[in-house]
């Protein structure tokens, strides 16, 4: 009796793992600065400013992390479906032979 496959979880997998992270660290790194430099734009005191652009940069790294890892549980259900297409194309052709 076979039992199913085993898939990978996100975190398991080289490409994705890798990718969720440096995501995730580049849209806190962004939203912290984007927040940051606003804040000093319009005239903020330094001390608060900073405060709201570490909130920001929390918020962007929460937000990215969710994106990122959605974007990548699609991209690998889109490559299992690929590899699951290849294999039955060629058990089809070896059934042909």
């Amino acid at each position: 009796m076979m039992s199913e496959p085993r898939l990978t979880s996100l975190a398991e997998h080289p490409s994705a793992a890798t990718a969720i992270r440096r995501t995730k660290a580049g849209g806190g790194i962004l939203g912290y600065g984007l927040v940051l430099g606003a804040g000093v734009m319009h005239g903020a005191q330094l001390v608060p400013a900073l405060e709201h652009a570490l909130v920001g940069g929390i918020v962007a790294y929460v937000l990215t992390w969710a994106a990122a890892v959605e974007i990548s549980r699609r991209v690998l259900a889109g490559q299992a479906r690929a590899a699951i297409r290849r294999s039955r194309a060629h058990l089809a052709e070896e059934t042909t032979e």
